[in-house]
């Protein structure tokens, strides 16, 4: 197995080994959904690494390129159906930091393996990877900002935030 697939592999399962404890110690709903979300798309992407590396040479399915489904679009659901709901504080909010901080060492690593890679295949996997830890970090962000400081998250540029969240 080259340098690539066994980082991502394992880079993978620690994300999703974190994510489940972090679900797990979780106080409010918002969190632990997000976090066991999170769990679930490290999962997918773990197989669809296996799977690209495993194939070796062979034509690769689609399937391994598709976008998981937009993590946003899942909290956004589960959010709708809570809001009406009180939410118990977050004590975990150090727990986001963490989060923040393995989703960021994830797309610098994937961001160097994209620009060391010559195979066309490979790279179109890595940027797939990319954006999904781009996504992962945007989530974590959000309901971190939201969760821990509201006033500050409503001021922001809307871009920035989903705006959808204001309650």
């Amino acid at each position: 197995m080259n340098k690539i697939a066994e980082f991502a592999l394992d880079f993978e399962k620690r994300g999703t080994l974190l994510y489940l404890e972090l679900a797990s110690k979780a106080k409010n709903s918002l969190s632990k959904n997000l976090f066991y979300t999170l769990a679930q798309q490290e999962i997918e992407h773990a197989k669809r690494i296996d799977a690209f590396y495993t194939a070796s040479g062979k034509e690769l399915p689609a399937v391994i390129y598709k976008n998981i489904e937009r993590i946003e679009e899942e909290i956004k659901t589960f959010f709708q159906k809570i809001k009406e709901t009180e939410m118990p504080a977050e004590k975990n909010i150090d727990g986001y930091k963490t989060a923040m901080e393995l989703e960021k060492e994830g797309y610098r690593a994937y961001e160097g393996f994209y620009r060391e890679s010559k195979e066309d295949k490979e790279r179109q996997l890595l940027e797939f990877l990319l954006n999904e830890e781009k996504k992962h970090l945007e989530a974590i962000a959000n309901v971190y900002s939201y969760l821990s400081g509201t006033e500050d998250w409503l001021e922001q540029e809307e871009s920035k935030v989903w705006n959808w969240m204001n309650i």
